[in-house]
């Protein structure tokens, strides 16, 4: 898209033919910095000419795992024209989560989750960056109160310029159905915790892998950049808003982060050639 911004900019809908399964994008779906983009504008162009370098690169390391995007990144193997492109995700599987922290305000989560049955609980979060408007925020909460669904609702605080924080006396109203959570929450643990079912996301892509190595059903609300295109990836390309397809993938997600797996395969290959290059 980005070769030929200019041209594919002013059309309706965008058929990337030589793609697998040949998806097609409408302007609602097309990245923020794409559908933004001004010609000669210096930042727009460090961004595009960004973007075009990384094909050019020696190597491309990703955060997703074979089983999610198995087509696309045999095609990424053939654009770029060699085999140095590495699937080591989810990257919040290996390693230390660092969310079990006592001072991190995650025992009274847990301890709120694990008081509810299991998938009965829908956690809400847009990610660190996105503010919702007064009367997003508004349409929200009345939503979730009216549901009677049991949820978890990270909120920033509001801010001036019609940003809005959780209605006056939301939290009292719905004492014991749900709980809000301002600033900073243990994301990963509240994922992977049996009481919940569902994950209403802004699609980013580091809480899309979150919500899948969680099993959990997602539900998406893209907001800006990429969000859109991971959105339609995740509804109309493998279905994960599915909840058996939901459960299969997150068995598939921990497989490739396995020892001998294909993530970890990807992980050591990586490691090695980089080795190389050293010598």
């Amino acid at each position: 898209m980005w070769s030929n911004i200019e041209k594919l900019k002013s059309l309706n809908e965008i058929k990337l033919s030589h793609l697998p399964g040949s998806p097609v994008f409408k302007p609602e779906n097309f990245p923020s910095l794409f559908k933004h983009y001004k010609q000669s504008d210096p930042d727009c162009e460090f961004v595009k000419d960004g973007i075009l370098a990384n094909t050019k690169s020696w190597g491309c390391v990703l955060n997703s795992f074979d089983a999610l995007e198995t087509e696309y990144i045999q095609w990424l193997k053939t654009y770029v024209g060699h085999n140095r492109v590495y699937s080591v995700g989810p990257v919040s599987l290996i390693g230390n989560r660092g969310d079990s922290d006592p001072s991190s305000g995650s025992d009274r989560v847990m301890t709120w989750l694990d008081q509810c049955p299991d998938g009965s609980v829908v956690y809400v979060c847009f990610g660190s960056q996105k503010l919702l408007r007064e009367e997003q925020v508004e349409a929200l909460a009345n939503g979730l109160e009216k549901s009677g669904t049991r949820f978890i609702w990270v909120v920033k605080p509001g801010t001036t310029n019609g940003f809005g924080d959780v209605p006056d006396g939301f939290e009292e109203r719905v004492a014991g159905q749900g709980l809000v959570i301002k600033g900073w929450a243990p994301q990963l643990l509240i994922l992977n915790h049996k009481a919940v079912g569902g994950f209403l996301s802004h699609c980013g892509w580091n809480s899309v892998l979150e919500g899948i190595a969680g099993g959990v059903m997602i539900l998406a609300w893209p907001m800006e950049a990429d969000q859109f295109v991971n959105a339609k990836l995740l509804v109309d390309e493998i279905g994960v808003a599915v909840r058996t397809k939901a459960k299969d993938l997150k068995q598939k997600a921990l497989a490739a982060v396995s020892h001998g797996e294909s993530s970890m395969k990807d992980l050591d290959r990586v490691v090695e050639e980089l080795g190389q290059l050293r010598g």
